[in-house]
């Protein structure tokens, strides 16, 4: 009697296992559609600053976006698309790699590498940046809510 109630409870936790093991597969299938998404806001994001364009910017941030920047300034949205609205903020080259987005429900953390070829208030600010990007899930869309950047040293 023993030896078949420990077969028994041998058999329903492989199966419990086996269930969890096909849902995280599943749901590891459905993160890959999000992060192939994900990883072209990127892109857009990226082609947008290039472009100063503001409409296709805040498509992307979501309005109570923050920024940290290298110098450990947070800035808002508003703050932001102010400066680039005045030119403080001038891109000529600007390009992701290293691009990584890992998804956790509703949240999605981006983290990269940034070369940027770009002007900050009319002094040089080009160079690499590695970059933090964290995008929510609101209202069956995606939107950035706050971006860390750290200026990576040349050697």
């Amino acid at each position: 009697m023993k030896y078949i109630i420990r077969t028994l409870a041998l058999a329903a936790a492989a199966a419990c296992f086996a269930l969890v093991q096909s849902s995280a597969k599943a749901q590891d299938a459905g993160n890959g559609d999000v992060e192939k998404m994900i990883s072209k806001m990127e892109d857009d994001w990226a082609a947008a600053l290039l472009n100063a364009d503001l409409a296709a910017i805040d498509r992307i941030e979501a309005p109570d976006y923050t920024l940290a920047d290298q110098d450990g300034n947070l800035m808002t949205r508003s703050q932001s698309d102010a400066e680039l609205k005045a030119g403080d903020y001038k891109a000529t080259a600007f390009k992701n790699d290293e691009v990584k987005v890992r998804v956790y429900g509703d949240t999605a953390i981006v983290s990269g590498l940034e070369t940027e070829t770009s002007t900050y208030k009319g002094k040089d600010s080009s160079g690499q940046y590695r970059f933090t990007d964290v995008f929510v899930k609101r209202d069956g869309g995606w939107q950035a809510v706050a971006t860390h950047t750290s200026k990576v040293a040349k050697m």
